[in-house]
């Protein structure tokens, strides 16, 4: 498959929380326990969480779904969620939302976060991540507003790239929504060193007939630090006998 230029991100959510989550290096083999977990989506979730701790996009590719439909989802809200304070830092932008969810598990409000890229000569804004909680840690260095002139007159285009993407999602219209996300996963980046994850444990959440919830806890060991470990939740789908995963749910929790 034809990858994309690797891609230099500015700061997000994902990025800006230390130590993680950042990719995670090569670890030695999926190693996990499951609690009720169907078929094979034990293996596929833990293989993905690897994939993801040595930056290996071609095996993440080879987990996602090949359908629009299942690579997103039904949008988990019960009534369209209100968008608000878009801000921008260079290349990345931030819009919060808020609105109830139809999963008991899920916060009311959350983040959404965009990346300005440059598509075939245009730049634009694209939704790279949608993470929720019920508060932002003090570690979160996710700025209050947009600090240049130049950033604050970047805001209407980054509200309107988060709407257009609700809107599709709310609509069930996956291709309109397909328009205006960053495909991180096709992206290449470089193994990081200097942690390993050692293991999950994951759990069953929620399975409806558009998917299923996995609630895991990655297991680290930091070079030089103590071990810790990461929750966080990922969306399953079962797309032609094979679990997938979804990627822009997938998330850490803190």
């Amino acid at each position: 498959m034809r990858r994309v230029k690797r891609f230099r991100p500015g700061i997000c959510l994902a990025a800006a929380l230390l130590p993680l989550p950042l990719p995670l290096p090569h670890a030695p083999g999926p190693v996990a326990q499951a609690t009720s977990l169907p078929g094979d989506a034990a293996r596929v979730a833990t293989e993905f969480l690897y994939a993801f701790s040595r930056n290996d996009r071609d095996a993440i590719e080879g987990m996602l779904p090949n359908e629009l439909c299942h690579l997103y989802g039904p949008a988990p809200f019960a009534d369209a969620p209100v968008l608000s304070r878009p801000r921008v830092g260079k290349q990345t932008g931030a819009v919060d939302f808020e609105g109830k969810t139809t999963d008991p598990a899920l916060p009311d409000k959350g983040i959404m976060i965009l990346r300005y890229v440059e598509e075939q000569g245009v730049s634009a804004w694209r939704v790279r991540q949608i993470y929720w909680y019920e508060k932002l840690p003090t570690e979160a260095r996710i700025p209050e507003k947009s600090p240049t002139e130049a950033d604050r007159q970047q805001e209407p285009s980054l509200q309107e790239a988060a709407q257009e993407f609700m809107r599709g999602w709310l609509a069930g219209d996956y291709r309109a929504m397909d328009r205006v996300v960053f495909h991180w996963w096709t992206v290449e980046r470089r193994p990081p060193k200097w942690v390993k994850m050692t293991g999950a444990s994951l759990q069953a959440g929620p399975t409806t007939p558009s998917g299923m919830r996995v609630d895991f806890q990655a297991n680290l060991r930091l070079i030089g630090l103590m071990p810790r470990s990461l929750r966080g939740m990922l969306w399953m789908v079962e797309e032609n006998g094979a679990w997938r995963v979804r990627p822009l749910t997938f998330a850490f929790l803190f």
